[in-house]
């Protein structure tokens, strides 16, 4: 701030600093991003505030892999453009998958209608040059609702955006790290390829680099990260590489923290990574594997490039190796063609009680995906029917496998406060989307690790002291 010969404050030569906010939608994937976001505002001399209404600009990282998601991001810009109408954030920028999912696809611009602009992947680390002429030039700039604002960049640059400094979002004591972005699978019914691009994985020595930087900033649980973190290394010369950086993490960080892997397709997970996990007590005994049916006639529909038989045997496979391992599935209902009896043969896989979580979502047809080209022949009301019932028989298996906790001792990490206590995990729950122990309050903080005395149990989460 600079005072004229009046002694009247100018603003001249040192302009106000500019306050930008980021609302992050989506996986955690997406937080990542937001997270390597801010800190490049951060770098370049921008404040943060956590509500948009006290910032100068606010920016949206938006999902755009289903329906809802899309319908999730048009409410929360709607929101944000009547903000803006009653004297809060000067402009309102959409980013993310849903903004590569308009400009690929028709039909779709309605759901970005209230955003001022659109930023692409490959703009994020200029975004701050870019919300400045957005602030300084408005109303050249900003040409209509959801203008692009983007220029042509080359698909490889934006790995190079994954190893810049992150401000984190939420608690530091647990963090997500990303190894790889975009997928090469081919699976029918998913967008992520069109949206994401094929698979890039990062060096190794990015990897190992950054989970020093977050145990270093008080990461205490590293949540291994990717659209298919099993087929990391593949699109260097077609060979897995999982196993090499897993060992790298393991003998390299010599840290106490927990690593958890997340998001890994079966036909890539190989007996060497699971031998590597079962090696190193720091390796949660969890495996997040997205399934989505065990019907062969499903899976084959779906381009999951793996049966039922191979399926049961890698189920086997990790229960060998790695006794108690906590399985997370995800699972769709109401594929194109799905019949009575293969839906049937996936109520009953579920219920033998192999899966510790699952999460099950009725079929969408996503534009520009090869399922929606088919004959989408089941009601609506009979994918809900169908999710229900295995919901129902998922919350069964669940409720019966907690009870069985009941007297034993495990070790648990403190997450933060609850409404009547406190909140923890054991290694058999991820954050944010498994369950939970709940523990009387005491004298602990976020990332604090006891042993505790399970006393009860719920359908999904556990008591203990």
């Amino acid at each position: 701030m600079e005072y004229g010969s009046n002694g009247i404050e100018t603003m001249k030569k040192n302009p106000p600093t500019p306050i930008v906010s980021l609302i992050s939608l989506g996986c955690a994937k997406n937080t990542v991003d937001s997270e390597l976001i801010l800190g490049r505002f951060v770098e370049s001399g921008w404040m943060i505030a956590e509500e948009p209404a006290d910032a100068d600009i606010c920016l949206v990282n938006t999902c755009g892999f289903i329906k809802d998601a899309r319908e999730e991001a048009a409410d929360v810009l709607h929101e944000l453009r009547g903000l803006k109408e009653g004297g809060g954030p000067r402009a309102v920028v959409a980013l993310g998958c849903l903004v590569k999912r308009v400009a690929d696809q028709p039909g779709l611009e309605d759901f970005l209608e209230a955003a001022d602009a659109r930023a692409s992947f490959h703009d994020y680390s200029r975004l701050p040059e870019i919300c400045s002429d957005l602030l300084q030039n408005r109303h050249e700039t900003i040409v209509g609702p959801a203008s692009c604002i983007q220029e042509p960049v080359v698909e490889e640059g934006y790995s190079d955006f994954l190893i810049r400094p992150r401000l984190r979002m939420g608690s530091p004591h647990t963090a997500y790290l990303k190894i790889s972005e975009g997928c090469s699978n081919p699976c029918t019914f998913c967008s992520i390829p069109k949206i994401r691009g094929k698979q890039i994985s990062r060096p190794m020595d990015d990897i190992i680099h950054e989970a020093r930087a977050l145990i270093e900033a008080g990461g205490c649980e590293i949540n291994l990260i990717a659209q298919d973190t099993t087929a990391y290394g593949k699109d260097w010369d077609g060979e897995l590489h999982l196993k090499l950086l897993l060992r790298r993490l393991r003998d390299e960080i010599q840290d106490d923290v927990w690593f958890r892997l997340m998001y890994a397709c079966p036909q890539h997970l190989t007996r060497d990574v699971l031998e590597v996990l079962a090696s190193d007590p720091r390796f949660c005994p969890y495996i997040d594997l997205p399934l989505q049916h065990i019907s062969d006639s499903m899976l084959h529909a779906m381009g999951r490039q793996m049966n039922r038989a191979q399926t049961l045997e890698k189920l086997d496979l990790i229960r060998e190796i790695i006794p108690g391992c906590a399985i997370r599935t995800a699972f769709i209902t109401g594929y194109p063609g799905e019949t009575e009896d293969d839906f049937n043969e996936l109520l009953a896989f579920v219920k033998e009680g192999r899966f510790t979580h699952a999460g099950v979502f009725t079929y969408s047809a996503e534009p520009g995906t090869l399922s929606a080209k088919m004959d989408d022949s089941v009601p609506e009301a009979v994918k809900e029917e169908r999710r229900a019932l295995l919901m129902e028989a998922q919350r069964e298996v669940s409720a019966a496998r907690c009870a069985a906790q009941i007297g034993k001792e495990i070790e648990v990490m403190i997450d933060g406060p609850g409404e009547e206590g406190l909140l923890a995990r054991s290694q058999r729950e991820a954050p944010e989307v498994d369950g939970v122990v709940f523990l009387p309050e005491f004298d602990a903080v976020p990332g604090d690790r006891f042993d505790v005395k399970i006393t009860g149990a719920l359908d999904y989460d556990f008591l203990a002291e």
